[in-house]
């Protein structure tokens, strides 16, 4: 038998509703089950309207993401203080470093005892390196510091780097913190129609699965991709990603330009059902700086493509160099020009660490285990 929680409240909030929707249905569905009643609380969106044609209750919750203006952040927390004074929830479960710290003070102003941070990735602030950012770092890590280990709060990271940063730094406390490794995911809808070969598509398809943002290796790609086209190695490259124009690592129009007049690129835009084009590619590529934990790239191992990603944190963690995937060093054009060369010339190379990474997400990324690591942590507090 299940937990009964009927009379449990819990109040889940995010960055966006399109946030809730493609990374937490799995969980939202699974806590409505277990008798929890649910308030989810995020700016509106296009994927509201959704949420709620599921039967999830919706407070709109006003914030600009991008905002670094003290005064609307202050009015963004008192107001989210208020939606939650109003549901009165026995818990507060935030997601995304941004509501995980607005979340934990409006929660505490509304006399909320128990906050559950889902920490989905440190952002900007931990990627940079420039004088403003380590500035930035000087102020801020106090914050996170007063803010995470406020009483009767808990942190979930989503890989181990992020956890060991921040512990390091004495930012968190060991027993205040733990690891469940991203969001999951259904390995039975990422699952492969086709019987998987040696033989790849002619041309071969490459596919880039990501907003293109610098931070996410896109201008290092395309340095690798021209070199090998320039060689003469025939093989299409795909980006499938929205541009981000509020991103402070949003591309910019020149090299777009670039990209979208280059014959050996398709550009797609964000695709909604990424099932159908991991089907039809025969390698992904995504060279980021550093990831919470990349959900596109569990659903392309799950779907048994070829991995080309990063050593860094929220990559490292998907694939076993050599095993599953291929792990190169960041910021390399020259790393990537050489492992997009190994699977080209290598198609049973390819086959095996697909194979090998399908398998590693359903041990390790389903979401009936990852749901139900969340849902203990939530009956715990």
């Amino acid at each position: 038998m299940g937990i009964r929680n009927k009379e449990k409240k819990i109040c889940l909030v995010a960055n966006t509703s399109w946030y809730l929707y493609n990374f937490r249905l799995g969980l939202l569905n699974d806590l409505k089950e277990k008798n929890y009643d649910l308030t989810l609380v995020s700016p509106e969106d296009k994927y509201t309207e959704l949420l709620k044609k599921k039967g999830f209750k919706f407070e709109n919750w006003i914030l600009n993401q991008d905002s670094i203006n003290p005064i609307n952040e202050i009015r963004s927390i008192f107001f989210l203080s208020f939606i939650i004074k109003k549901i009165k929830p026995d818990a507060v479960c935030n997601f995304t470093i941004k509501a995980c710290l607005y979340g934990t003070i409006a929660a505490k102003f509304a006399n909320t005892k128990r906050i559950l941070n889902s920490i989905t990735g440190l952002g900007h602030l931990f990627l940079g390196e420039k004088k403003r950012n380590k500035l930035l770092k000087f102020f801020i890590y106090p914050i996170y510091y007063l803010i995470l280990n406020l009483k009767n709060s808990y942190v979930i990271f989503q890989n181990i780097s992020d956890r060991e940063s921040l512990l390091k730094k004495g930012i968190i406390k060991d027993y205040r913190s733990c690891l469940i490794e991203g969001s999951g995911i259904d390995s039975n809808f990422f699952k492969s129609k086709k019987k998987i070969s040696n033989v790849y598509s002619n041309p071969v398809k490459l596919l880039f699965p990501s907003r293109l943002l610098y931070e996410k290796g896109i201008k290092e790609l395309i340095i690798a991709c021209n070199k090998l086209w320039a060689l003469g190695f025939k093989f299409q490259l795909l980006l499938a990603g929205s541009i981000d124009s509020k991103s402070r690592s949003k591309i910019k129009y020149k090299d777009l330009k670039a990209l979208k007049g280059n014959n050996n690129i398709k550009f797609l835009g964000h695709i909604d059902d990424m099932r159908e084009l991991y089907e039809e590619v025969d390698i992904v590529v995504l060279p980021s700086w550093r990831e919470g934990l990349s959900r596109a790239l569990i659903e392309a191992a799950s779907m048994e493509k070829p991995i080309i990603t990063t050593d860094v944190p929220g990559c490292k963690d998907i694939i076993e160099h050599g095993k599953s995937g291929i792990l190169i060093q960041e910021k390399d054009p020259r790393a990537i020009y050489f492992a997009i060369i190994l699977l080209l010339e290598n198609p049973e190379l390819a086959s095996r660490i697909g194979k090998a990474a399908r398998q590693r997400v359903i041990s390790k990324f389903q979401a009936e285990i990852i749901n139900k690591k969340f849902i203990d942590k939530i009956h715990d507090i």
